[in-house]
């Protein structure tokens, strides 16, 4: 198991942050790590990786063809 996981160093890299900065979010309680001797922590990439798709922004086509099924729907409920 130890080689599915990467040490702060790594992840920081993997996630092109700052050591400081993932600190801060493990403080934080903001992102998902392991601490097995309650002093070295790590961290896995599927978990990386769902932190760094957390929020989604939306391509402009998208919210357009939303709004229009929006408008759309709600013309015929009228």
């Amino acid at each position: 198991m130890r080689s599915e996981l990467l040490t702060t160093v790594e992840a920081a890299e993997y996630l092109g942050l700052k050591k400081s900065y993932l600190h801060k979010l493990m403080m934080r309680k903001e992102i998902v790590f392991y601490k097995p001797n309650g002093k070295l922590c790590f961290f896995d990439k599927n978990d990386l990786d769902q932190w760094q798709r957390r929020i989604r922004v939306s391509s402009q086509e998208e919210i357009d063809r939303e709004a229009i099924a929006y408008v759309t729907q709600r013309d015929l409920l009228k």
